[in-house]
Protein backbone atom coordinates (compact mmCIF):
# COMPACT_ATOMS: atom_id res chain seq x y z
CA UNK A 1 0.00 0.00 0.00
CA UNK A 2 1.43 3.33 -1.04
CA UNK A 3 1.79 5.94 1.71
CA UNK A 4 -0.68 8.78 1.51
CA UNK A 5 0.91 11.92 0.12
CA UNK A 6 -0.25 15.10 1.79
CA UNK A 7 -1.42 17.77 -0.67
CA UNK A 8 0.79 20.79 -1.18
CA UNK A 9 -0.56 24.24 -0.41
CA UNK A 10 -0.45 26.40 -3.53
CA UNK A 11 -0.57 29.63 -1.54
CA UNK A 12 2.33 28.51 0.68
CA UNK A 13 4.42 27.54 -2.34
CA UNK A 14 3.75 30.85 -4.10
CA UNK A 15 4.38 32.80 -0.90
CA UNK A 16 7.63 30.93 -0.21
CA UNK A 17 8.97 31.42 -3.74
CA UNK A 18 7.97 35.08 -3.86
CA UNK A 19 9.53 35.72 -0.44
CA UNK A 20 12.76 34.03 -1.45
CA UNK A 21 12.81 36.06 -4.65
CA UNK A 22 12.12 39.26 -2.70
CA UNK A 23 14.89 38.57 -0.17
CA UNK A 24 17.34 37.73 -2.97
CA UNK A 25 16.40 40.91 -4.87
CA UNK A 26 16.79 43.12 -1.77
CA UNK A 27 20.14 41.47 -0.96
CA UNK A 28 21.41 42.21 -4.47
CA UNK A 29 20.09 45.78 -4.25
CA UNK A 30 21.86 46.25 -0.89
CA UNK A 31 25.17 44.96 -2.24
CA UNK A 32 24.90 47.14 -5.35
CA UNK A 33 24.05 50.23 -3.29
CA UNK A 34 26.94 49.57 -0.89
CA UNK A 35 29.38 49.09 -3.75
CA UNK A 36 28.13 52.17 -5.57
CA UNK A 37 28.35 54.34 -2.42
CA UNK A 38 31.87 53.12 -1.63
CA UNK A 39 33.12 53.73 -5.19
CA UNK A 40 31.50 57.15 -5.32
CA UNK A 41 33.00 58.33 -2.03
CA UNK A 42 36.42 56.91 -2.92
CA UNK A 43 36.32 58.83 -6.20
CA UNK A 44 35.49 61.97 -4.26
CA UNK A 45 38.48 61.40 -1.97
CA UNK A 46 40.73 60.78 -4.98
CA UNK A 47 39.51 63.92 -6.76
CA UNK A 48 40.06 66.00 -3.58
CA UNK A 49 43.63 64.76 -3.18
CA UNK A 50 44.29 65.38 -6.88
CA UNK A 51 43.07 68.95 -6.43
CA UNK A 52 45.53 69.41 -3.52
CA UNK A 53 48.37 68.15 -5.74
CA UNK A 54 47.33 70.58 -8.46
CA UNK A 55 47.30 73.40 -5.86
CA UNK A 56 50.78 72.52 -4.51
CA UNK A 57 52.45 72.25 -7.92
CA UNK A 58 52.39 76.03 -8.77
CA UNK A 59 53.98 76.76 -5.36
CA UNK A 60 57.10 74.71 -6.20
CA UNK A 61 59.94 76.63 -7.95
CA UNK A 62 63.39 75.63 -9.19
CA UNK A 63 65.60 78.62 -9.90
CA UNK A 64 69.36 78.70 -10.37
CA UNK A 65 69.58 75.13 -9.14
CA UNK A 66 67.76 75.93 -5.93
CA UNK A 67 64.42 74.18 -5.19
CA UNK A 68 61.89 76.34 -3.38
CA UNK A 69 59.19 74.35 -1.60
CA UNK A 70 55.62 75.63 -1.18
CA UNK A 71 54.77 78.00 1.62
CA UNK A 72 51.07 78.51 0.82
CA UNK A 73 49.12 75.32 1.64
CA UNK A 74 45.87 74.38 -0.21
CA UNK A 75 44.27 73.43 3.14
CA UNK A 76 45.02 74.62 6.70
CA UNK A 77 45.22 71.00 7.84
CA UNK A 78 48.68 70.71 6.23
CA UNK A 79 49.96 73.34 8.70
CA UNK A 80 48.50 71.65 11.80
CA UNK A 81 50.55 68.79 13.33
CA UNK A 82 48.54 65.60 13.69
CA UNK A 83 45.64 66.96 11.62
CA UNK A 84 45.37 63.75 9.62
CA UNK A 85 46.43 65.34 6.31
CA UNK A 86 50.12 65.16 5.34
CA UNK A 87 52.15 66.27 2.29
CA UNK A 88 55.66 65.40 1.13
CA UNK A 89 57.87 66.08 -1.91
CA UNK A 90 60.68 63.82 -3.11
CA UNK A 91 63.37 65.05 -5.52
CA UNK A 92 67.10 64.76 -6.28
CA UNK A 93 67.62 68.25 -4.87
CA UNK A 94 66.07 67.33 -1.51
CA UNK A 95 62.92 66.28 0.24
CA UNK A 96 60.17 68.31 1.91
CA UNK A 97 57.37 67.55 4.37
CA UNK A 98 54.46 69.67 5.54
CA UNK A 99 54.24 70.95 9.12
CA UNK A 100 51.43 68.49 9.86
CA UNK A 101 53.91 65.57 9.73
CA UNK A 102 55.78 66.73 12.84
CA UNK A 103 55.77 63.96 15.42
CA UNK A 104 53.80 61.58 13.16
CA UNK A 105 54.80 58.01 12.35
CA UNK A 106 53.92 57.54 8.69
CA UNK A 107 54.77 54.79 6.20
CA UNK A 108 57.79 55.34 3.95
CA UNK A 109 57.21 57.17 0.71
CA UNK A 110 58.69 56.33 -2.68
CA UNK A 111 59.02 58.15 -5.96
CA UNK A 112 56.86 57.40 -9.02
CA UNK A 113 57.51 58.08 -12.68
CA UNK A 114 56.52 61.36 -14.27
CA UNK A 115 52.79 61.73 -15.09
CA UNK A 116 52.02 58.58 -13.08
CA UNK A 117 49.25 58.85 -10.48
CA UNK A 118 49.11 56.19 -7.79
CA UNK A 119 46.22 56.04 -5.35
CA UNK A 120 46.31 53.55 -2.47
CA UNK A 121 42.93 53.05 -0.80
CA UNK A 122 43.19 51.85 1.81
CA UNK A 123 46.82 51.70 2.89
CA UNK A 124 47.11 49.78 6.17
CA UNK A 125 49.95 50.89 8.45
CA UNK A 126 50.28 49.69 12.06
CA UNK A 127 46.57 48.99 12.28
CA UNK A 128 45.55 52.34 10.84
CA UNK A 129 43.76 52.93 7.53
CA UNK A 130 45.26 55.60 5.27
CA UNK A 131 44.64 57.10 1.83
CA UNK A 132 47.79 57.93 -0.18
CA UNK A 133 48.04 59.83 -3.47
CA UNK A 134 51.43 59.85 -5.27
CA UNK A 135 51.95 61.79 -8.51
CA UNK A 136 55.09 62.31 -10.58
CA UNK A 137 55.58 65.87 -11.98
CA UNK A 138 58.31 68.00 -13.66
CA UNK A 139 59.45 71.54 -12.83
CA UNK A 140 61.58 73.70 -15.19
CA UNK A 141 64.69 75.85 -14.62
CA UNK A 142 65.99 78.08 -17.38
CA UNK A 143 69.60 77.18 -16.55
CA UNK A 144 69.40 73.66 -15.15
CA UNK A 145 66.64 72.26 -17.35
CA UNK A 146 63.97 69.98 -15.85
CA UNK A 147 63.68 68.36 -12.42
CA UNK A 148 61.51 65.34 -11.66
CA UNK A 149 59.46 65.46 -8.44
CA UNK A 150 57.02 63.19 -6.66
CA UNK A 151 54.25 64.85 -4.63
CA UNK A 152 52.78 62.59 -1.98
CA UNK A 153 49.59 63.31 0.01
CA UNK A 154 48.58 61.06 2.89
CA UNK A 155 45.26 61.22 4.81
CA UNK A 156 43.83 59.21 7.68
CA UNK A 157 40.88 57.11 6.40
CA UNK A 158 39.35 56.19 9.75
CA UNK A 159 36.58 58.80 9.46
CA UNK A 160 35.76 57.65 5.95
CA UNK A 161 35.38 54.00 6.92
CA UNK A 162 33.48 54.96 10.04
CA UNK A 163 30.97 56.85 7.89
CA UNK A 164 30.91 53.92 5.48
CA UNK A 165 30.11 51.58 8.38
CA UNK A 166 27.32 53.90 9.55
CA UNK A 167 25.93 53.94 6.01
CA UNK A 168 26.04 50.13 5.88
CA UNK A 169 24.23 49.92 9.22
CA UNK A 170 21.58 52.40 8.08
CA UNK A 171 21.20 50.62 4.75
CA UNK A 172 20.84 47.25 6.47
CA UNK A 173 18.23 48.65 8.85
CA UNK A 174 16.21 50.08 5.99
CA UNK A 175 16.51 46.92 3.94
CA UNK A 176 15.30 44.78 6.86
CA UNK A 177 12.43 47.19 7.48
CA UNK A 178 11.44 47.28 3.80
CA UNK A 179 11.75 43.48 3.61
CA UNK A 180 9.44 42.98 6.58
CA UNK A 181 6.95 45.46 5.14
CA UNK A 182 7.00 43.83 1.70
CA UNK A 183 6.73 40.35 3.20
CA UNK A 184 3.70 41.43 5.20
CA UNK A 185 2.25 43.11 2.11
CA UNK A 186 2.83 39.94 0.07
CA UNK A 187 1.16 37.84 2.74
CA UNK A 188 -1.87 40.14 2.77
CA UNK A 189 -2.02 40.17 -1.04
CA UNK A 190 -1.79 36.38 -1.10
CA UNK A 191 -4.71 36.10 1.31
CA UNK A 192 -6.71 38.56 -0.76
CA UNK A 193 -5.92 36.95 -4.12
CA UNK A 194 -6.61 33.44 -2.80
CA UNK A 195 -10.08 34.43 -1.55
CA UNK A 196 -11.79 33.47 -4.85
CA UNK A 197 -10.22 30.00 -4.70
CA UNK A 198 -11.35 29.60 -1.11
CA UNK A 199 -14.82 30.76 -2.16
CA UNK A 200 -14.70 28.21 -4.98
CA UNK A 201 -13.85 25.50 -2.45
CA UNK A 202 -16.73 26.61 -0.21
CA UNK A 203 -19.16 26.62 -3.15
CA UNK A 204 -17.97 23.16 -4.09
CA UNK A 205 -18.57 21.97 -0.53
CA UNK A 206 -22.05 23.52 -0.71
CA UNK A 207 -22.72 21.63 -3.94
CA UNK A 208 -21.60 18.37 -2.36
CA UNK A 209 -23.81 18.93 0.68
CA UNK A 210 -26.77 19.93 -1.48
CA UNK A 211 -27.17 23.42 0.01
CA UNK A 212 -26.16 25.01 -3.33
CA UNK A 213 -27.22 24.16 -6.85
CA UNK A 214 -24.70 26.12 -8.90
CA UNK A 215 -21.49 28.06 -8.48
CA UNK A 216 -21.80 31.75 -7.75
CA UNK A 217 -21.22 34.14 -10.66
CA UNK A 218 -19.36 36.60 -8.40
CA UNK A 219 -15.85 35.55 -9.39
CA UNK A 220 -12.88 37.38 -10.99
CA UNK A 221 -12.67 37.31 -14.78
CA UNK A 222 -9.87 34.71 -14.59
CA UNK A 223 -12.25 32.20 -12.96
CA UNK A 224 -15.51 33.14 -14.69
CA UNK A 225 -14.77 30.83 -17.63
CA UNK A 226 -14.14 27.92 -15.26
CA UNK A 227 -17.21 28.49 -13.08
CA UNK A 228 -19.46 29.12 -16.11
CA UNK A 229 -18.30 25.85 -17.70
CA UNK A 230 -18.85 24.00 -14.43
CA UNK A 231 -22.31 25.53 -14.05
CA UNK A 232 -23.23 24.46 -17.59
CA UNK A 233 -21.84 21.00 -16.87
CA UNK A 234 -23.91 20.73 -13.67
CA UNK A 235 -27.03 22.01 -15.44
CA UNK A 236 -26.53 19.53 -18.26
CA UNK A 237 -26.10 16.63 -15.84
CA UNK A 238 -29.23 17.64 -13.91
CA UNK A 239 -31.20 18.07 -17.13
CA UNK A 240 -30.02 14.66 -18.29
CA UNK A 241 -31.08 13.11 -14.98
CA UNK A 242 -34.45 14.90 -15.07
CA UNK A 243 -34.97 13.83 -18.67
CA UNK A 244 -34.25 10.19 -17.81
CA UNK A 245 -36.57 10.31 -14.82
CA UNK A 246 -39.27 11.94 -16.91
CA UNK A 247 -38.80 9.37 -19.65
CA UNK A 248 -39.15 6.52 -17.18
CA UNK A 249 -42.26 8.15 -15.75
CA UNK A 250 -43.74 8.65 -19.21
CA UNK A 251 -42.90 5.08 -20.11
CA UNK A 252 -44.54 3.70 -16.98
CA UNK A 253 -47.60 5.88 -17.51
CA UNK A 254 -47.88 4.99 -21.19
CA UNK A 255 -47.64 1.24 -20.54
CA UNK A 256 -50.42 1.23 -17.95
CA UNK A 257 -53.27 1.22 -20.47
CA UNK A 258 -51.99 -1.52 -22.84
CA UNK A 259 -50.99 -3.66 -19.86
CA UNK A 260 -54.45 -3.24 -18.38
CA UNK A 261 -56.04 -4.26 -21.72
CA UNK A 262 -53.75 -7.30 -22.01
CA UNK A 263 -54.50 -8.29 -18.41
CA UNK A 264 -58.21 -7.94 -19.10
CA UNK A 265 -58.01 -10.06 -22.26
CA UNK A 266 -55.92 -12.71 -20.53
CA UNK A 267 -58.47 -12.89 -17.71
CA UNK A 268 -61.25 -13.46 -20.20
CA UNK A 269 -61.76 -17.08 -21.21
CA UNK A 270 -62.33 -15.99 -24.79
CA UNK A 271 -59.38 -13.61 -25.17
CA UNK A 272 -58.94 -11.73 -28.41
CA UNK A 273 -55.41 -12.41 -29.68
CA UNK A 274 -55.74 -9.63 -32.21
CA UNK A 275 -56.41 -7.11 -29.47
CA UNK A 276 -53.47 -8.45 -27.45
CA UNK A 277 -51.19 -8.22 -30.51
CA UNK A 278 -52.32 -4.64 -31.12
CA UNK A 279 -51.47 -3.73 -27.52
CA UNK A 280 -48.08 -5.46 -27.77
CA UNK A 281 -47.31 -3.53 -30.98
CA UNK A 282 -48.39 -0.34 -29.27
CA UNK A 283 -46.11 -1.10 -26.33
CA UNK A 284 -43.19 -1.72 -28.71
CA UNK A 285 -43.79 1.67 -30.34
CA UNK A 286 -43.95 3.39 -26.96
CA UNK A 287 -40.74 1.74 -25.75
CA UNK A 288 -38.94 2.58 -29.01
CA UNK A 289 -40.03 6.20 -28.82
CA UNK A 290 -39.08 6.61 -25.15
CA UNK A 291 -35.71 5.01 -25.82
CA UNK A 292 -35.15 7.55 -28.57
CA UNK A 293 -35.89 10.36 -26.15
CA UNK A 294 -33.68 8.86 -23.45
CA UNK A 295 -30.82 8.48 -25.92
CA UNK A 296 -30.63 12.24 -26.53
CA UNK A 297 -27.21 13.22 -25.17
CA UNK A 298 -27.98 16.88 -24.59
CA UNK A 299 -25.72 19.90 -24.35
CA UNK A 300 -22.21 19.02 -23.26
CA UNK A 301 -19.65 21.51 -22.04
CA UNK A 302 -16.68 19.45 -23.19
CA UNK A 303 -17.17 17.86 -26.61
CA UNK A 304 -15.54 17.79 -30.03
CA UNK A 305 -17.29 19.82 -32.71
CA UNK A 306 -19.13 18.05 -35.55
CA UNK A 307 -19.05 19.88 -38.94
CA UNK A 308 -22.67 20.60 -39.89
CA UNK A 309 -22.07 20.57 -43.65
CA UNK A 310 -20.98 16.90 -43.62
CA UNK A 311 -24.08 15.67 -41.78
CA UNK A 312 -26.38 17.94 -43.81
CA UNK A 313 -25.05 16.70 -47.18
CA UNK A 314 -25.42 13.06 -46.19
CA UNK A 315 -29.04 13.45 -45.01
CA UNK A 316 -30.12 15.49 -48.05
CA UNK A 317 -28.52 13.01 -50.48
CA UNK A 318 -30.37 10.13 -48.75
CA UNK A 319 -33.72 11.92 -48.82
CA UNK A 320 -33.28 12.93 -52.47
CA UNK A 321 -32.78 9.25 -53.36
CA UNK A 322 -35.95 8.35 -51.44
CA UNK A 323 -37.95 11.13 -53.18
CA UNK A 324 -36.15 10.92 -56.54
CA UNK A 325 -39.44 10.88 -58.48
CA UNK A 326 -40.49 14.31 -57.15
CA UNK A 327 -37.49 16.37 -58.43
CA UNK A 328 -37.18 18.33 -55.20
CA UNK A 329 -34.65 21.17 -55.33
CA UNK A 330 -32.77 22.13 -52.18
CA UNK A 331 -31.18 25.55 -51.75
CA UNK A 332 -28.57 25.17 -49.00
CA UNK A 333 -26.47 27.88 -47.33
CA UNK A 334 -24.15 26.75 -44.52
CA UNK A 335 -21.85 29.27 -42.85
CA UNK A 336 -18.14 28.37 -43.11
CA UNK A 337 -16.94 26.79 -39.90
CA UNK A 338 -20.44 25.95 -38.63
CA UNK A 339 -19.87 23.31 -35.95
CA UNK A 340 -22.27 21.41 -33.68
CA UNK A 341 -20.85 20.81 -30.19
CA UNK A 342 -22.56 17.64 -29.07
CA UNK A 343 -23.26 14.06 -30.09
CA UNK A 344 -23.26 13.44 -33.83
CA UNK A 345 -26.34 11.21 -33.39
CA UNK A 346 -28.29 14.12 -31.88
CA UNK A 347 -27.44 16.33 -34.85
CA UNK A 348 -28.44 13.60 -37.33
CA UNK A 349 -31.71 13.00 -35.46
CA UNK A 350 -32.54 16.71 -35.33
CA UNK A 351 -31.70 17.48 -38.97
CA UNK A 352 -33.08 14.16 -40.17
CA UNK A 353 -36.54 14.70 -38.63
CA UNK A 354 -36.78 18.32 -39.79
CA UNK A 355 -35.60 17.55 -43.34
CA UNK A 356 -37.75 14.43 -43.57
CA UNK A 357 -40.75 16.48 -42.53
CA UNK A 358 -39.84 19.19 -45.09
CA UNK A 359 -39.37 16.65 -47.92
CA UNK A 360 -42.66 15.01 -47.01
CA UNK A 361 -44.77 18.19 -47.13
CA UNK A 362 -42.97 20.35 -49.73
CA UNK A 363 -44.07 20.75 -53.34
CA UNK A 364 -40.73 21.22 -55.14
CA UNK A 365 -38.47 23.59 -53.19
CA UNK A 366 -36.64 23.53 -49.87
CA UNK A 367 -34.47 26.17 -48.22
CA UNK A 368 -31.82 25.27 -45.64
CA UNK A 369 -29.82 28.03 -43.92
CA UNK A 370 -27.27 27.43 -41.15
CA UNK A 371 -25.67 30.40 -39.37
CA UNK A 372 -23.11 30.59 -36.57
CA UNK A 373 -24.12 32.22 -33.28
CA UNK A 374 -21.61 34.19 -31.22
CA UNK A 375 -22.15 35.05 -27.55
CA UNK A 376 -20.00 37.24 -25.28
CA UNK A 377 -17.85 35.25 -22.88
CA UNK A 378 -18.09 32.01 -24.90
CA UNK A 379 -15.12 30.77 -26.90
CA UNK A 380 -17.09 28.37 -29.08
CA UNK A 381 -20.02 29.19 -31.33
CA UNK A 382 -23.65 28.17 -31.45
CA UNK A 383 -25.97 27.50 -34.41
CA UNK A 384 -29.10 28.96 -35.98
CA UNK A 385 -30.78 26.43 -38.30
CA UNK A 386 -33.60 27.54 -40.62
CA UNK A 387 -35.48 24.97 -42.75
CA UNK A 388 -38.37 26.12 -44.93
CA UNK A 389 -40.50 24.49 -47.66
CA UNK A 390 -43.09 25.49 -50.26
CA UNK A 391 -45.74 23.09 -48.95
CA UNK A 392 -49.21 23.88 -47.58
CA UNK A 393 -47.73 25.14 -44.30
CA UNK A 394 -49.18 24.71 -40.82
CA UNK A 395 -52.12 26.76 -39.56
CA UNK A 396 -51.16 29.22 -36.88
CA UNK A 397 -53.50 27.75 -34.28
CA UNK A 398 -51.74 24.36 -34.58
CA UNK A 399 -48.14 25.59 -34.41
CA UNK A 400 -47.79 25.89 -30.65
CA UNK A 401 -49.64 22.62 -30.18
CA UNK A 402 -47.21 20.72 -32.39
CA UNK A 403 -44.20 22.03 -30.46
CA UNK A 404 -45.56 21.47 -26.96
CA UNK A 405 -44.30 18.49 -25.05
CA UNK A 406 -46.81 15.92 -23.82
CA UNK A 407 -49.67 16.86 -26.18
CA UNK A 408 -49.71 13.33 -27.59
CA UNK A 409 -52.00 12.03 -24.87
CA UNK A 410 -50.97 8.43 -24.24
CA UNK A 411 -47.61 8.85 -26.04
CA UNK A 412 -48.75 6.74 -29.05
CA UNK A 413 -48.56 9.48 -31.67
CA UNK A 414 -46.96 8.24 -34.90
CA UNK A 415 -45.52 9.88 -37.97
CA UNK A 416 -45.29 13.67 -38.00
CA UNK A 417 -45.96 14.18 -34.30
CA UNK A 418 -43.19 11.89 -33.08
CA UNK A 419 -40.57 13.49 -35.32
CA UNK A 420 -41.33 17.03 -34.16
CA UNK A 421 -41.47 15.97 -30.50
CA UNK A 422 -38.03 14.38 -30.82
CA UNK A 423 -36.72 17.61 -32.42
CA UNK A 424 -38.23 19.61 -29.54
CA UNK A 425 -36.67 17.29 -26.94
CA UNK A 426 -33.21 17.48 -28.56
CA UNK A 427 -33.42 21.27 -28.83
CA UNK A 428 -34.49 21.57 -25.20
CA UNK A 429 -31.68 19.25 -24.06
CA UNK A 430 -29.16 21.59 -25.69
CA UNK A 431 -30.75 24.62 -23.96
CA UNK A 432 -31.97 25.84 -27.32
CA UNK A 433 -35.25 27.14 -28.70
CA UNK A 434 -37.49 26.09 -31.59
CA UNK A 435 -40.05 28.19 -33.39
CA UNK A 436 -42.50 27.42 -36.19
CA UNK A 437 -43.77 30.11 -38.53
CA UNK A 438 -44.77 30.73 -42.09
CA UNK A 439 -42.11 31.37 -44.74
CA UNK A 440 -42.67 34.56 -46.77
CA UNK A 441 -40.59 33.47 -49.74
CA UNK A 442 -41.68 29.85 -50.24
CA UNK A 443 -45.10 30.13 -48.63
CA UNK A 444 -44.84 26.94 -46.55
CA UNK A 445 -43.66 26.22 -43.02
CA UNK A 446 -40.35 27.43 -41.63
CA UNK A 447 -38.64 25.89 -38.59
CA UNK A 448 -36.00 27.96 -36.77
CA UNK A 449 -33.73 26.13 -34.31
CA UNK A 450 -31.38 28.18 -32.09
CA UNK A 451 -28.65 26.28 -30.25
CA UNK A 452 -26.52 28.49 -27.96
CA UNK A 453 -22.76 27.92 -27.51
Amino acid sequence: MKPKVSPHSLSKQVLLMSNLGLILALTVIGLVMHQAFQEKTLNMVKERLESYVDALLPEIEWQDGILYFPEQMPTPRLNQPGSGMYAAIISEEGNWQSSSTIGQDLPDISAVATNVIKFDAPLIYKGELLFRMSQGVIVDDNQKGQLELTIVLTEHAGVFYKELGEFEETLLTWLIGVSLFLLLLQWMLMIWTMKPLKQLTMDLAGLESGSEQLFSENYPSELVGLTSSLNRLLSNERNQLDRQRKTLGDLAHSLKTPLAVIQSELGDEVGDKKVIQQQVDSMNEIVAYQLKKAAVAGHRTFSVGVPVIDVMDKIIQTLQKIHKNRSIQVQMQVAPGAVFYGEKGDLMELLGNLLENAFKWCDRYLSVIVKTLFMEGRKRTGLIIEIADDGPGIPEYKRKMLLQRGIRGDEKVTGHGIGLSIVADITESYQGTISLEGDKNLGGARFVITLPP
